[in-house]
């Protein structure tokens, strides 16, 4: 595995980034993979874990389903930004109960398109969702419609979703969506 910016084994990173109560574990920036992701999946001992920072860690959907199938039942925060996420791991994250209690998903400039974000917009696992993080994919027109549309993503309060192909119906969908009573920030451009 490539380790740019680390040469620690995965097991030695959880033993120096783990939050001392166990809530809180921050990988940013340490190209750990899918190989990685599915070791943290398997550890029983990081079932409490509420936020997990997998920032730019060339986790691609394979790692996603690791995630899924993990303990980490506890989550409210999943940063996974600037990694090879598709509309695969997107509709694995929809799917899994694992992900039920998440309040902030991050998935900035990863590999989704309309497709993943449609599983997203009608997940029954994501209600809980306040923050998502859209931006920087290939999210077109049809990814907006369906975000607007959305019955279960009513706790929304800051939606980022920039970076996209999205034209002047796209985002006036998004606007003037109903799906958001609770939305304080919307950001498109």
């Amino acid at each position: 595995m490539r380790k740019p910016f680390n040469d620690q084994p995965i097991e030695v990173l959880v033993e120096q980034l783990l939050s001392k109560n166990g809530t809180v574990l921050d990988l940013r920036l340490k190209y750990i993979g899918d190989a990685g992701l599915e070791h943290l999946a398997q550890r029983e001992d990081l079932a409490d874990l509420q936020e997990l920072n997998l920032e730019r860690n060339e986790i691609t959907d394979k790692g996603i389903q690791a995630l899924a199938d993990s303990h980490m039942t506890r989550l409210r925060v999943l940063k996974l930004e600037r990694n090879d996420i598709g509309d695969e791991g997107v509709a694995t994250l929809a799917k899994s109960r694992v992900f039920s209690r998440l309040t902030t998903l991050n998935l900035w400039k990863n590999k989704i398109t309309s497709v993943g974000v449609q599983q997203l917009a009608g997940s029954i696992n994501l209600v809980n969702l306040e923050v998502l993080d859209l931006a920087q994919n290939a999210i077109d027109d049809e990814g907006a419609k369906a975000l607007s549309a959305s019955d279960t993503l009513s706790a929304i309060k800051y939606l980022e979703i920039f970076g996209n192909p999205l034209s002047d119906e796209g985002k006036t969908a998004l606007k003037e969506s109903k799906a958001f009573p609770n939305i304080q920030t919307l950001v498109m451009e």
